[in-house]
């Protein structure tokens, strides 16, 4: 394999795991701009030694790895130890996002085929409120339509999206 195409391959793992191990890493730092640093120092770890790893069967388990050892190192470079992260309590906080991984990938899948069943309006609504960003009240502005009205449907969007979601991976869970 050329190593453009071994680059390609591990970014599109890493951003594909992006949220995940952005969270995991500010979970044990608890600083934004010190997590944004160790992601991409981990980012740089992977891609530089990709090869190295040879054939890779997880890969969440290898970036949360490295991530972990990245967030001791950046401990270790400013001077402080991590008081509240025993060994335990990193481990707490691994399983607890091995738990949330699992399925990650089936649960996303569902909300993006849930999504597109949506009602035109109702995606736009969805699209303003979490993936820009904007206000209730910015919402409900651009739509000509009043706060109560963008919160109620906001409140009946993530019902249906829930129960669509959960109805998606219980069928495509049974045997």
């Amino acid at each position: 394999m050329s190593t453009s195409s071994t680059n390609e391959q591990v970014t599109r793992l890493l951003l594909s795991h992006r949220k995940s191990l952005f969270a995991y890493i500010f979970a044990i730092l608890r600083d934004p701009h010190r997590a944004e640093d160790v992601f991409q120092d981990v980012s740089i770890v992977l891609i530089q030694n990709w090869e190295r790893f040879g054939e890779v069967r997880d890969f969440w388990a290898l970036a949360r790895e490295t991530a972990r050892r990245q967030c001791l190192a950046d401990f270790r470079k400013k001077g402080r130890s991590p008081v509240a992260l025993s060994p335990e309590a990193l481990d707490a906080v691994d399983r607890g996002f091995d738990e949330v991984q699992d399925g990650a990938d089936d649960r996303r899948e569902a909300l993006t085929s849930c999504l597109e069943k949506l009602p035109e309006k109702w995606r736009t609504i969805v699209h303003s409120r979490y993936w820009t960003g904007k206000s209730v009240t910015d919402i409900a502005a651009s739509l000509k339509s009043t706060q109560n009205s963008i919160s109620v449907t906001l409140n009946r969007i993530r019902s249906k999206l829930a129960d669509c979601v959960t109805s998606r991976l219980g069928v495509e869970g049974a045997p």
